[in-house]
């Protein structure tokens, strides 16, 4: 028991001793701050006032000091209880200067660097300027500009702020002197350097700009001819080696490619396995493009796995997994595949969540959409959403992403991104077209009026020929169903004067009308509406005498008022790829038009108009049109057609090379002592028409080169004029020749040159033609 007391009291007797003596924090003082907050500080240490000092590592402070970026150095003292931290503040960035920039503007440079903490107000490092310095040599370097300096340097300045400045080289242009290709046989460079994008300097490249290498574009054109050699049988085909060269002065580039062709292979069993038991097939083997004893296409492996993969998705198989695994035959220089399908889980839409629309109500957007929530994954109902989105036009980009709901494997989201673009537009300028001389154009137009889909319109367009006013309004979702519903007042002023070969008349219009859309299918539309048009006819005294006998005859004794109540009927069917820049696909148009026997005039008009367009090759540049219309026009309950409601050929619209409104059959105007074209009842108009890029310019979408050939007639069944000798009854009119599509900022522009091939003396020619301003 006495050893237990004892050694007990010892116990406390230390413990006693060392509370006495343990050194305890009374206060902590930072010195040397001068726009750090004392918080970032205190924020910064493990401990407070009233810790243990024993229990402090002083290194430890120092290493949490330094991590808060702040400080060029830190110190740490300890006097009569109290913890003394001094500090030395990092400089701040009070200004950037660069120099010698020239091909780089300023502020995006300022804007680059500000990605590695390089801005004003910024804390200074001086470790940065290295990082600065290589970083701006790679953007130059990506230029093409190799022998770039860049020097980066800073000036203390007082309050402890410093001034950098970039001293910039940029240096010359590093163009590249020859391209090689080495161990190629089976095909000529020039056939291998054609499809590169890189290429040694010539005439074009000051354009192109593709003498200038960079080492992503090199990779780009490595890939571009293996799958060359590959679309064409060569499946062991290799890239051996690669060089690249510079010049001691780094003005000059060369590039070497080795490579090693091998031996053509071809196709041999084409099969389909794995969970197939749900599906046909048949249908199955018609997504199959490759085929057997074809030559062997790393492309069509490629394509076979992405319509399988496609066909399943229209299933709900959102994540199906084809699998092509091949089996080479070296004797027999064959390669046999089989697509193994793996479906995964049938999965349904949760939720369309759509992205980006600021503007743009959701409702717009979701109508549009053929894919709906809580249904099942259809591919192909994903992409005609996506493709109806972009017809829209309200959107620069359309992306759909499909996710799948995180914990569950038989849900997806749909994310659908859109870049918004500016649809309201005001357009106030000139323009100028080879029949109508200088225009004058006032437009303003909005096309997703306040975020509804609705289109509101106003314009005005002036020319020597024709005046236009009207003011239109269109909901195309008038109706859930997808009934559009339309507005449209307008007057129409017309002067055909200055219309060479065509007889002299004005009229002067104004009217209204409304019509309504009914969709039919994904491609097929019904259109139809009535117009109430009041048309006051004009002669003067150089009128053809079949003019003035019409307005006597059929308009009551002179009165040349020539009101109607017009009711249309029409079926469009476009599956054109694009509505602007179409390169695949079809429209085609029927429309009649009927007036009823209320007022002036008693017709009917029936026309059929068909575009075709094919692309030539899988990139679509080179584009095949064919065009084609018929018009057939009569009258009705005993009145004559009026002869202003004629069909007219000829210009760039129709056939090339002749004037507009020239081609049809002719009357000779004693009046005017000349030819002039009457128009007639019945119009036929063909073309043909091929497009390609222009050489040197990468925008295919913007401008386009054509060659054409077009054909067009009108003819006319009116018995007063075929009894006369001074009559030419119509003919078809044909022309050849090169034409220029731009679709500019100020509105599309077509040029054409054209020749035509069977005119004659009373046909007006004009082989240069063009318009801006109005759409062709």
């Amino acid at each position: 028991m006495k050893t237990i007391i004892k050694n007990l009291f010892l116990l406390l007797t230390l413990i006693y001793s060392f509370s006495v003596n343990a050194e305890i924090i009374k206060d902590i003082k930072i010195k040397g701050l001068q726009r750090v907050e004392v918080g970032v500080i205190f924020d910064s240490i493990p401990f407070d006032i009233g810790d243990d000092l024993d229990s402090i590592d002083s290194s430890e402070i120092i290493k949490f000091i330094y991590k808060s970026g702040q400080f060029r150095d830190v110190f740490v003292d300890y006097e009569d209880g109290v913890l003394l931290v001094s500090v030395s503040e990092k400089p701040v960035i009070a200004s950037i200067e660069f120099k010698g920039n020239d091909i780089l503007q300023t502020d995006k440079l300022r804007e680059g660097i500000r990605q590695v903490n390089l801005y004003e107000g910024a804390v200074f490092d001086k470790q940065v300027l290295s990082t600065l310095e290589k970083d701006l040599s790679k953007s130059y370097t990506s230029m093409g500009r190799y022998n770039v300096t860049v020097q980066a340097e800073f000036k203390p300045l007082e309050r402890n702020r410093v001034a950098i400045i970039v001293n910039i080289d940029e240096g010359t242009l590093t163009r590249i002197s020859d391209i090689t290709i080495n161990g190629n046989t089976k095909f000529s460079d020039d056939d291998l350097l054609g499809i590169m994008e890189l290429k040694k300097t010539n005439i074009l490249s000051w354009w192109e700009k593709d003498d200038r290498y960079s080492k992503s574009s090199l990779t780009a054109d490595i890939e571009k001819i293996k799958s060359f050699y590959l679309d064409r049988g060569y499946l062991n085909f290799e890239i051996l080696s690669t060089n690249v060269s510079i010049s001691p002065n780094k003005k000059r580039l060369q590039i070497s490619i080795d490579i090693s062709e091998g031996e053509k292979y071809k196709f041999s069993k084409i099969s389909i396995s794995g969970e197939l038991d749900e599906f046909d097939v048949d249908e199955l083997k018609k997504q199959v493009v490759a085929k057997e004893n074809e030559l062997f296409s790393s492309r069509k492996v490629t394509e076979t796995t992405t319509e399988l993969g496609n066909y399943l998705g229209n299933f709900g198989y959102a994540f199906a997994n084809i699998n092509p695994i091949s089996d080479i035959n070296e004797e027999d220089k064959t390669v046999s595949y089989d697509f193994f399908v793996t479906t995964g889980n049938k999965v349904y839409v949760r939720n369309i969540n759509f992205i980006g629309n600021s503007r743009t109500k959701d409702e717009v957007l979701r109508r549009e959409m053929r894919q709906f929530e809580s249904s099942w994954y259809d591919e192909s109902k994903v992409a005609r959403s996506k493709f109806r989105l972009t017809r829209l036009q309200y959107f620069s980009a359309v992306d759909v992403d499909t996710a799948q709901v995180p914990g569950l494997t038989d849900q997806v989201d749909l994310n659908v991104s859109v870049t918004e673009r500016n649809t309201g537009r005001v357009m106030l300028g000139a323009g100028v077209s080879s029949a109508e001389g200088l225009m004058g154009s006032f437009n303003v137009s909005q096309a997703n009026f306040a975020g509804t889909g609705n289109t509101v319109a106003l314009g005005v367009s002036t020319g020597s020929i024709n005046r236009t006013y009207s003011l239109s309004y269109t909901d195309p979702y008038y109706t859930d169903d997808g009934v559009s519903r339309g507005f449209t007042v307008y007057r129409r002023d017309r002067n055909t004067a200055k219309l060479r070969g065509i007889g002299t008349y004005n009229t002067y219009s104004y009217g209204g009308g409304v019509n309504f859309g009914i969709p039919l299918s994904e491609t097929d539309f019904l259109n139809f509406g009535v117009t109430l048009d009041f048309t006051e006819l004009d002669l003067t005294d150089r009128s053809p005498t079949l003019y003035k006998d019409y307005c006597n005859k059929a308009l009551n004794e002179g009165s040349c008022n020539a009101d109607a109540l017009e009711f249309n009927v029409g079926i469009k069917t476009d599956t054109r790829d694009n509505v602007l820049v179409p390169t695949e696909g079809m429209l085609t148009m029927y429309n009649a038009t009927l007036t009823a026997p209320v007022l002036d005039l008693q017709y009917f008009k029936l026309n059929a108009s068909s575009e075709y367009y094919k692309p030539l090759d899988k990139n679509k540049k080179y584009t095949l049109k064919l065009r084609g219309s018929l018009g057939y026009a009569q009258e009705y309950g005993g009145e004559d057609y009026p002869f202003f409601k004629n069909f007219f050929m000829g210009g760039v619209r129709t056939v090339r090379g002749y004037r507009t409104s020239s081609i049809g059959p002719k009357y000779f105007n004693s009046a005017s002592n000349r030819w002039f074209t009457t128009g007639g009842t019945t119009s036929v108009n063909l073309s043909a028409e091929l497009y390609f890029p222009i050489p040197g310019v990468k925008d295919n979408q913007a401008f386009r080169l054509s060659t054409f050939i077009d054909a067009g007639g009108v003819f006319s069944d009116n018995e007063s004029l075929t009894a006369s000798d001074q009559y030419q009854k119509g003919e078809m009119r044909y022309s050849y020749g090169l034409g220029v599509m731009w679709n500019s900022p100020f509105g599309p522009l077509q040029l054409s040159v054209a020749e035509p091939i069977n005119d004659d003396s009373t046909d007006r020619v004009q082989r240069f033609q063009f318009g801006m301003g109005s759409s062709f």
